[in-house]
């Protein structure tokens, strides 16, 4: 995911805008017979028309733990095609009431239960529903799988490896997906695409939904690792695939804004995107696109709607990621950063969370204590691109000036992943060492 940053003046932009010229990869020609609303309307009326028919059998059978499975099922995935956080929770409530129905003895939802509280990055929840699904004698292949996706959310980093090592087959899609995420964890891009790789040409000729799952995944991480054309093919083979994926056309805007300078093709397609369902994080594109035009009115508007909108009780702890860096970088609002970055360390203690809490009492004015999270849980610890982003600026204004030049250094590589505005501050800070 790219990070958002308003903060960059309009003279840095242009200081910087002739120094490095891109080529352009987003083609009009591509994408704009994807820009049309029936193909994302023919799957919602699928899907509503699910729920009805589910909903008819549970009024009927009030009882039955297999209807409301299924309703749970249609509105976890009314959810993936609309955005409504309404039908996230009411999906999940469908989940444990037929857990509850069961004394909470059938694996197979626990299962369910355990992914659905990833999505609601409810992580310890996650790990409980795992580890009841394992005193009621859950398969233990799946516990295994789900064992290491938790413990990576949460941090706890040997018991993942420990749960990845236990799968015996090396060759299966679910470990190469895992295995590829390790391998991302450890900084080791070049293996981990490698692997995705493998997993998509394991699955690639089989259900159109892995097919692109794993295409856009590949996707994201083609673009994470600069490879900035394969990522834009990748995501148009998806298209081809399921004209109705507005994660790719996403992406696809992404890469107009962040590599092609388009800003216009970048706004008609999230634009676009927002009329068909909502994903909040994309008004903090706009936003950050917004700024670079100068346009403080839109930009001031859309992260209101953001925070206004993400603050609704459903959302929970999904978005505390995007509301640190508003609070920090856009509002001022140190004390509620701060606040939020300690639950989310009480939450999972990780090296991301730790950049959270660091970066927070670092623009409080706190740089002792900035520096302390950032050296001892950060700093070596995680490769993503923002963190060490902020450990650099935090470094640089604890006097570890030479540290702090070869991360910002290390940060310019990855100016598709952080976009334009984050790379006109890295270069700002260089030149100010």
């Amino acid at each position: 995911m790219p990070r958002f940053f308003f903060i960059a003046t309009c003279l840095s932009f242009l200081l910087f805008s002739c120094k490095q010229k891109k080529v352009s990869v987003v083609n009009e020609r591509d994408y704009v017979a994807y820009l049309k609303p029936g193909l994302v309307q023919a799957e919602k009326k699928k899907n509503a028309d699910e729920i009805s028919f589910w909903q008819q059998r549970l009024l009927n059978d009030t009882g039955s733990y297999v209807n409301k499975l299924e309703l749970a099922k249609n509105y976890l995935h009314c959810f993936k095609l609309t955005g409504g956080i309404s039908s996230l929770v009411t999906g999940d409530s469908l989940l444990k009431r037929s857990s509850d129905k069961l004394a909470n003895t059938e694996a197979n939802i626990l299962f369910a239960l355990s992914q659905n509280s990833i999505t609601q990055h409810q992580f310890n929840s996650a790990a409980l529903y795992n580890e009841a699904a394992s005193k009621v004698n859950g398969d233990p292949y799946v516990i295994r799988l789900l064992e290491f996706d938790t413990k990576m959310e949460l941090g706890q980093y040997a018991d993942a490896q420990k749960a990845l090592n236990s799968l015996k087959d090396r060759e299966a899609f679910d470990y190469l997906i895992r295995k590829a995420k390790w391998e991302d964890h450890t900084g080791n891009s070049d293996e981990s695409i490698r692997l995705m790789e493998l997993a998509f040409e394991k699955i690639k000729n089989k259900k159109k939904s892995l097919y692109c799952w794993t295409l856009s995944n590949l996707a994201d991480m083609y673009g994470h690792a600069g490879r900035i054309k394969e990522s834009y093919n990748a995501y148009l083979d998806v298209l081809k695939k399921d004209p109705s994926n507005l994660y790719c056309l996403k992406g696809i805007a992404w890469i107009a804004y962040s590599n092609d300078g388009n800003n216009q093709a970048a706004k008609e397609i999230l634009q676009f995107i927002l009329s068909q369902t909502n994903m909040p994080d994309l008004k903090l594109i706009l936003a950050e696109i917004a700024a670079k035009e100068n346009d403080i009115t839109e930009k001031d508007r859309l992260i209101k709607e953001f925070v206004k909108e993400v603050q609704q009780p459903g959302y929970g702890a999904m978005y505390n990621k995007y509301l640190i860096n508003i609070y920090t970088d856009e509002l001022n609002q140190y004390d509620k950063a701060i606040a939020i970055a300690e639950n989310e360390l009480k939450n999972r203690f990780t090296p991301e969370t730790c950049d959270w809490l660091a970066w927070s009492y670092y623009n409080s004015g706190d740089k002792i204590k900035a520096l302390e999270y950032a050296k001892s849980y950060v700093f070596k610890r995680t490769f993503e691109p923002g963190a060490l982003m902020h450990t650099a600026f935090i470094f640089a204004d604890n006097g570890k000036k030479k540290e702090a030049r070869a991360i910002l250094n290390d940060c310019l590589a990855s100016s598709f992943e952080l976009g334009p505005a984050a790379t006109e501050m890295i270069k700002e800070k260089l030149e100010s060492l």
